[in-house]
């Protein structure tokens, strides 16, 4: 009699993307993210005798408020930042509409901008623990982040972290997959033009993106596919303001020639070295042309390294996505302290491996914090240094933005390592 054979089909087990050792590490995360928030706010205002800078975000508000004076941002005059950086601005304004209270508008955008920022935290981490399969790491890294004090700082006075969560959104959903975040319609591209029409830098990430996708496709696949939906959203976004003042296309143009230099430049840190210090007959036009020209060809050279490299590795890519903002970043002649914002977070993926990097890193976030707000007006503004030449606060800042440059650089050189970058990209790829 022959005995049938009975096939038992075991079940599989997948693990899920988060599991509740990284839930519990996401919940502590954001608890201490918020709570260095409130310290700094201790540290800044009760301890040094600082306010905090709200001109950002009272220019929120009085541009929003202007609507109701029938003087319509984008149409009746320029505004500075893309139409999307309007969402929690109207978010925070309902409120301060019931209650008559700009204190109310200030108080409930930090807190929104406080809760981006939780959300950056919480990608740094999820980053950081697909790429290098470390939970210790990925903690490390998130916990730099959300204790970086320079960043911290401009978290809650301006709005650049909406736009940097999208940013690393957009790298997270690339790197665990579409529908990470719950909606399976949300993909990278859409999250990276999303992020650009709330501050522009995350479109830097674009081509990058692009290229790191198409070796799993192809490049011209990706194109389409980026097309589909940057082409939609940039009609559904411009084009009607377009219509109504073609000058509104200002807005999304940053090169902003017409307006002067800034002293917390590399531009002027360099001039000043040259033209004040050394006694080289230079302009500071010549400089910005060496600087740009310098930026033109990073930027060019990251883009051929990126097309030339045929792997899909996150940490390449995460490498050139900060390379590229970091350059515009730091060689652009018009830079806001606030900047720092929006490269922190990949700097900390990269650099949590190290205790000296770690160290450097806190070293500049420091270095940042003292450039403002705490000296901003005693030793500089955005015109000038505010003390005669060859004074003694003079010197002071320019040693503080010499150093501050040299260090973010240094940074750079650490994580990015372009030596082992540049073989394996051209070396080992081949």
């Amino acid at each position: 009699m022959s005995k049938k054979r009975r096939s038992v089909k075991k079940e599989e087990f997948v693990e899920p993307m988060i599991t509740a050792g990284m839930k519990q590490h996401l919940k502590y995360l954001v608890g201490l993210s918020i709570i260095s928030k409130i310290a700094i706010v201790i540290l800044t205002v009760f301890v040094l005798g600082h306010v905090m800078d709200m001109f950002g975000i009272n220019y929120y508000y009085e541009s929003t408020m202007s609507i109701f004076k029938g003087s319509y941002p984008y149409i009746s005059f320029y505004y500075v930042y893309p139409i999307l950086s309007f969402i929690p601005v109207i978010i925070a304004l309902i409120p301060s509409l019931l209650f008559n209270n700009i204190l109310v508008f200030m108080v409930i955008f930090s807190i929104l901008m406080i809760i981006c920022d939780c959300v950056t935290v919480m990608c740094v981490y999820l980053i950081t623990r697909k790429i290098w399969n470390d939970p210790k790491r990925a903690f490390i890294s998130a916990f730099i982040y959300l204790t970086a004090i320079s960043t911290a700082y401009f978290v809650m006075v301006e709005h650049s972290p909406f736009a940097e969560c999208f940013l690393m959104m957009s790298l997270t959903v690339l790197f665990y997959g579409k529908g990470f975040f719950g909606f399976s319609k949300i993909n990278e591209y859409f999250l990276v033009i999303i992020g650009f029409f709330s501050k522009l830098f995350p479109i830097i990430a674009l081509p990058f993106i692009v290229l790191y996708k198409s070796r799993s496709t192809s490049l011209r696949q990706e194109i389409i596919s980026a097309l589909k939906i940057i082409i939609p959203v940039s009609c559904i976004l411009v084009l009607p303001l377009f219509i109504m003042n073609p000058e509104s296309i200002r807005t999304y143009i940053p090169a902003r020639m017409d307006i002067g230099y800034f002293p917390n430049t590399i531009i002027w840190t360099l001039y000043v070295w040259l033209h004040d210090i050394f006694h080289f007959t230079i302009t500071m036009d010549q400089v910005l042309g060496f600087v740009y020209s310098c930026m033109g060809i990073g930027l060019l050279v990251l883009l051929y390294a990126a097309f030339k490299y045929k792997k899909q590795d996150p940490i390449v890519l995460i490498k050139f996505i900060l390379c590229a903002i970091m350059i515009v970043v730091l060689s652009y002649k018009v830079r806001s302290p606030q900047y720092i914002i929006w490269f922190t977070p990949l700097l900390c993926i990269l650099i949590s491996d190290s205790i000296y990097k770690i160290l450097l890193f806190y070293i500049a976030q420091i270095l940042a914090y003292i450039e403002f707000p705490l000296t901003f007006w005693s030793l500089w503004t955005n015109e000038k240094y505010t003390n005669p030449i060859y004074s003694t606060n003079w010197y002071l800042a320019l040693m503080l933005f010499t150093l501050e440059f040299s260090i973010l650089l240094l940074l750079l050189w650490l994580a990015v390592e372009p030596i082992k970058l540049y073989k394996d990209v051209f070396i080992k790829s081949d």
